[in-house]
This record gives C-alpha cells, sequence and structure tokens, in this order.
C-alpha cells in the first residue's frame, strides 16, 4: 500500500511516497500549486492512498475534509487570520479536496507526555518533529531493535530552528520545541554599557561590535548550546543516543560529532525524514504494516488542544 507523508517549513514542500519499506518516491516543491499537481497524480494512480498532512502545532488525528477553521488556527497559532498563512491557506484547499488525509497531533498533544511538562508550554515539538521521531524509531526497528529499547534524544532541523526530543521506550515523553538558531549574534552591534565617570555623570554607551570576534564565534557558540541542552537531556532521562534529523542533518552532525553519542540511521537526502516518518504513520492510521508504531506512539488517544495548560 502506497502511503504519502507532506511536509512544509518556510522555503519549500517535501513530499514522501513510501511503499511498506521502500521510499518510492521524494520530492521538493517551492510553489505549492507544484506541490498539488504531483499529490493529484499520485492520487490518479493509487485512489486509496492515506496521506498525513503538515500539522504545525497540532490537533487530534482528524480526516482532512472534517478540519474546522477553529483546527487550522490551533495549528498555525495565527489566531487574526488562520487562513490567511501559508500552512493555513495549504490545509483549508485539503479540507475542500476529496483526500484521504489526516491532520496530527505534535507532541503536547500526546498522553505520553507527563501534564506537568505540558504547563504553560505552546511548544514540545510540532508535528514535523513527531513524524521525524516515528521515522527514527521505525528506522531502529528495521534493524531488530525492540520498540521497548528505542531510547533516544532526537534532535530535528530545520533552515533556522532547531528541536529535541526525548523517546524512552519507543514513546515520545519530553520536548523543547523550536529554537532559533542564534549563530547570527555574532554580527549584530551589541551596546556594551560602561561605567560611570568620576563625577557621577553617566558615560556614553560604547557599541561593542560585534566583527571584531573571530569570525566562527557565532557558531562555536552555536554548537556549543546545542551540545549543553542535549547533554542536559541526555543526562536527566538517563538516555546515551543522540539521533539527528532535519535539512540540516550533515552540517550538525559535522560539528557536533566530538560532544555528542551521535546514533546515525540510513538517512534521506535533504531532510526527508518528516515527510518519510509522515507516510509511516500514514500507512499505520490505516492499518498498514506500522499500525502498531501508530499505536504505540498514542497517536489516536490524543485528545488534547495546544492551548491546554495555558494558564497565565
Amino acid at each position: 500500500m502506497l502511503s504519502l507523508g507532506i511536509d512544509y517549513e518556510a522555503t519549500a514542500w517535501r513530499i514522501a511516497a513510501w511503499d511498506e519499506d521502500r521510499a518510492a518516491a521524494l520530492q521538493t516543491f517551492a510553489r505549492v500549486d507544484e506541490l498539488w499537481d504531483s499529490v493529484e497524480e499520485l492520487i490518479t494512480l493509487h485512489p486509496a492512498m492515506p496521506i498525513v498532512l503538515p500539522s504545525g502545532f497540532g490537533i487530534p488525528v482528524t480526516r482532512a475534509g472534517e478540519i474546522l477553521d477553529q483546527d487550522i488556527l490551533e495549528m498555525t497559532l495565527q489566531p487574526s487570520r488562520p487562513i490567511a498563512d501559508r500552512l493555513g491557506k495549504f490545509l483549508a484547499e485539503a479540507r475542500r479536496r476529496s483526500l484521504r488525509a489526516f491532520c496530527i497531533p505534535a507532541v503536547k498533544l500526546l498522553p505520553t507526555v507527563p501534564p506537568h511538562r505540558k504547563l504553560n508550554r505552546l511548544d514540545l515539538g510540532t508535528a514535523d518533529a513527531l513524524c521525524a521521531a516515528a521515522w527514527a524509531i521505525h528506522c531502529l526497528e528495521a534493524t531488530g531493535r525492540a520498540h521497548a529499547a528505542c531510547d533516544f534524544v532526537l534532535l530535528h532541523t530545520r533552515i533556522d530552528t532547531r528541536s529535541l526530543l526525548v523517546v524512552q521506550g519507543g514513546r515520545i515523553v519530553d520536548g523543547t520545541g523550536a529554537t532559533a538558531d542564534q549563530a547570527g549574534l555574532a554580527r549584530e552591534r551589541v551596546p556594551v554599557p560602561l561605567a560611570s565617570h568620576p563625577g557621577g555623570s553617566p558615560s556614553p554607551r560604547r557599541m561593542h561590535d560585534a566583527q571584531s570576534q573571530p569570525p566562527d564565534c557565532g557558531r562555536a557558540a552555536l554548537w556549543e548550546t546545542i551540545e549543553k541542552e542535549s547533554l542536559g537531556l541526555l543526562t536527566f532521562h538517563k538516555l546515551s543516543e543522540v539521533i539527528l534529523t532535519g535539512v540540516r542533518r550533515v552540517e550538525f552532525s559535522q560539528a557536533l560529532a566530538r560532544g555528542l553519542p551521535l546514533v546515525e540511521l540510513p538517512a534521506p537526502p535533504d531532510g526527508y525524514e518528516a515527510a518519510l516518518g509522515a507516510a509511516v504513520i500514514a500507512a499505520g492510521l490505516t492499518g498498514g504494516p506500522t499500525a502498531r508504531l501508530v499505536e504505540h506512539l498514542g497517536l489516536r488517544e490524543a485528545r488534547e488542544r495546544v492551548l491546554d495548560w495555558i494558564t497565565e
């Protein structure tokens, strides 16, 4: 059975057609109309093909034709114009078409995450990070590892953000949500206050020109921060493996290999793990070979919403 996963980030749409352990097609599109043309072509050939759509901050598992405007608002967190958002427009169009497609939860909605980790948190990992984790678990199972032995920290990379998830016993139990890449700080001019003059009048603020710093200072700060974040989760949860996924996987692997216990998976090119994970989930949601994985992740049991547990 062919299934399809769709992944979206700021500059690209990626699709992965997956057929029981074989990636039949991996494609990237800059324009959404090109994506729809490809999807329609696949549906013509495979009318029963299940699809998992990019779902942002997530909702409980819902057929595309049944999603409401409120659902799109929660997936995009664009309260003023949810359907004007690029992802919102895509989801509204998916609702209009006759697709065997599903929106899925993000990490915060999962019943496997303890409630205290959800308190006053909007983002513990968006749906694409969850899909990347599903792909990692599937790959580990393909090597003979049991669900109960799938214990790792997932470092999922996007164009200018990263997120960390914790997987224990094949279930997602914790996450940090998206963190922006701050490497560019080294190129900014940052005001640094000087001590006051002896007479008591304040001295003018001096602009500290960060360009005078070593050219790789910002990158060094980035890698050190990521290493600290990852080691903190490894230590707290008593884990020993970090798996890298996403469009910057190779860059992060080269920078972090000495400081982190990285585990390599048979990785697809150009960050297709989220799209492949979405296809694996699509197959599982419709009774395919990965149904047990979907059940183990607790996707069908997700009932909460992204705005739940917000008290401030």
